[in-house]
């Protein structure tokens, strides 16, 4: 069947796969005319889809469903003469105009002849939206990446309450940069050093995907919070640091002797925590702490002064030195620090300020700054680039020369403390910070 149309030139018979998917393509004899406004306007609804290729752009037409539908297309085949053909939806006439529709033909003419398939590229992509699901990708992060740094817990916790609430159902695709922009300032309104640390865990994050071929691009790149987060520079004196050791003697275990091991070997709050009596070495009086518990991923040799290993033999049994009295890993840090802090009148510091107070104590000593980088484990230290290349002495020798040092000096300030009168206790201190 064909119909005489305005503007309709030969009737060209063509074997063309008009049919639902899936039939075998019927020979008919199709109408080629010169697509016009006028002419798509005017077509009939026939009791079954035809289809009208325009004169002028071969392998481009309009389809017109029984239902009334007219439905731009583009027909091509996939190498050459006798391949088979593919059929590329444009969509829907209304929607999109017919100049809009020809030059999406044109495009889609011109990829072909570079060898692509559009297609078949619009197939995947429309799979791509399915499969690569925001929540399943966070969740491989997490168990891939995010499970292997020291703060895990805190990213993972951040990943999950502002992420997968958001984005959980979508595609990592659908994801655009206007997308990331709006999140980060949604929970800038709670929290700006949160919008900050979410944004720096989003690049990550897009990151990890690209290495994966998820993604090719990250839409978080070049944006920016406008958050600067400020370097901690807090010091405790002398008359602070002793204060500290000596009221943390008298808390219940295992807090206070976290304290006072912090404050004599300089290490990570995490790391003394977790101390195992397999990682001690009573003979040579060090700790090794695992490769699976430092922030550089490198086993760390501590030498443990005779104050140090009195604070840990006053430890009770079981396999961790400071565990509860179930034996598990304290984690009650913030209850134990007001309890610290009412006590003696300290107030303005951190646990991890107790680091920096003894690499600057250690400075006034005359230890040598490559040496206390070397006792606080620091990746980057002062010996940095060509120099820590081909630099991999330990300073061991060093390094308890220096800690034995320090902790004379902690037992001379303990033991010259003035304790602050008691009126001054309940009084606000303000300190730099």
């Amino acid at each position: 069947m064909w119909i005489r149309l305005p503007g309709c030139s030969a009737v060209a018979r063509s074997v063309l796969p008009i049919g639902d998917q899936g039939n075998k393509p019927e020979e008919q004899t199709i109408p080629r005319i010169r697509l016009t406004k006028s002419v798509i306007d005017e077509l009939p609804v026939l009791y079954k889809d035809a289809v009208y290729w325009d004169a002028g752009t071969p392998g481009f037409g309009v389809k017109v469903t029984p239902q009334g539908r007219k439905v731009f297309l583009v027909m091509y085949r996939v190498a050459g003469a006798g391949s088979r053909l593919r059929k590329y939806t444009i969509g829907p006439y209304g929607r999109i105009t017919l100049p809009m529709a020809r030059a999406q033909a044109q495009k889609i003419f011109a990829a072909r002849l570079d060898g692509r398939d559009p297609a078949e590229e619009k197939k995947q992509s429309r799979r791509r939206l399915v499969v690569d699901r925001i929540d399943d990708l966070v969740e491989r992060f997490i168990q891939e990446h995010v499970s292997q740094v020291g703060t895990s817990k805190r990213l993972t916790n951040l990943l999950r309450r502002d992420v997968i609430p958001y984005w959980g159902s979508k595609s990592i695709h659908e994801i655009k940069k206007r997308d990331v922009s709006d999140l980060v300032s949604l929970i800038a309104q709670r929290n700006a050093n949160a919008s900050y640390r979410l944004l720096k865990t989003l690049k990550t994050f897009f990151r990890w995907c690209i290495g994966r071929a998820v993604i090719d691009f990250s839409p978080a790149e070049g944006l920016s919070t406008g958050y600067r987060e400020i370097s901690r520079d807090r010091v405790l004196t002398d008359q602070e640091l002793a204060a500290v050791i000596l009221h943390a003697r008298q808390m219940p275990h295992p807090y206070g002797g976290i304290v006072e091991l912090l404050a004599l070997t300089g290490q990570r709050r995490e790391e003394v925590t977790q101390l195992r009596w397999h990682e001690l070495d009573e003979r040579a009086r060090s700790w090794t702490i695992p490769g699976s518990r430092t922030k550089n991923k490198k086993a760390h040799i501590v030498h443990l002064s005779e104050p140090a290993w009195d604070v840990i033999a006053r430890g009770p049994g079981g396999d961790l030195v400071f565990g509860t009295s179930r034996g598990k890993r304290f984690q009650a840090f913030a209850k134990g620090k007001r309890v610290l802090d009412k006590r003696c009148g300290i107030t303005g510091w951190r646990l991890h300020d107790l680091r920096r107070t003894i690499v600057s104590g250690m400075a006034r000593l005359g230890v040598a700054p490559h040496v206390a980088d070397k006792i606080l484990n620091h990746q980057a230290g002062t010996i940095s680039g060509v120099a820590a290349v081909y630099q991999r002495h330990d300073f061991l020798p060093e390094r308890k020369e220096a800690l034995d040092r320090w902790s004379a000096h902690v037992e001379q300030i303990i033991q010259t403390f003035k304790p602050v009168p008691e009126p001054l206790l309940g009084q606000k201190q303000i300190f730099r910070s």
